[in-house]
């Protein structure tokens, strides 16, 4: 996964701030408010912290927008982790922007039954649709995230 995050900030042009879950997520959200670098959580994010709440729970309270990289497996599906994951951010009010499968093989098929955000399917490094899918991937992204109208941002602040 560390492999994507580099990929994606690479291809947007922006910078990765990587963090383990066992950081205080309001210390981390309050230092990196103003940021337009991406986020990488190592660890699981739903886990309670020692000083209260969960990292999904602060990103809630902070209304920071979330991705959840999700493994795929060789047969095309996907692990429980990620409609399980979504599930939980819905419940906790999480701004989930949707779900990237890696790797694995892309089945449109099943992504459309399950009903999940889907945004697109990053495969391995060495698969020759990689470079293309990052590509494609990080256009949507800056549209969606870090353009001036998605930030709410100005014309003279852009």
């Amino acid at each position: 996964m560390r492999q994507a995050c580099e990929a994606i900030a690479e291809s947007c042009g922006c910078g990765l701030l990587s963090y383990a879950c066992g950081e205080s997520p309001h210390n981390v959200l309050a230092s990196t408010k103003s940021t337009r670098d991406l986020v990488r959580l190592c660890g699981d994010a739903a886990r309670f912290h020692r000083d209260g709440g969960s990292w999904l729970e602060a990103l809630a309270d902070w209304r920071q927008p979330v991705l959840l990289l999700v493994p795929g497996d060789d047969d095309g599906g996907i692990p429980g982790v990620g409609p399980a994951y979504a599930a939980l951010c819905r419940e906790l009010k999480v701004p989930l922007i949707g779900l990237v499968q890696l790797h694995g093989a892309w089945d449109t098929t099943e992504r459309r039954k399950d009903g999940l955000p889907w945004r697109g399917w990053i495969p391995a490094a060495e698969h020759h649709d990689h470079n293309d899918a990052v590509e494609t991937f990080s256009v949507w992204l800056r549209r969606s995230l870090l353009s001036p109208v998605a930030t709410g941002a100005t014309s003279d602040q852009a």
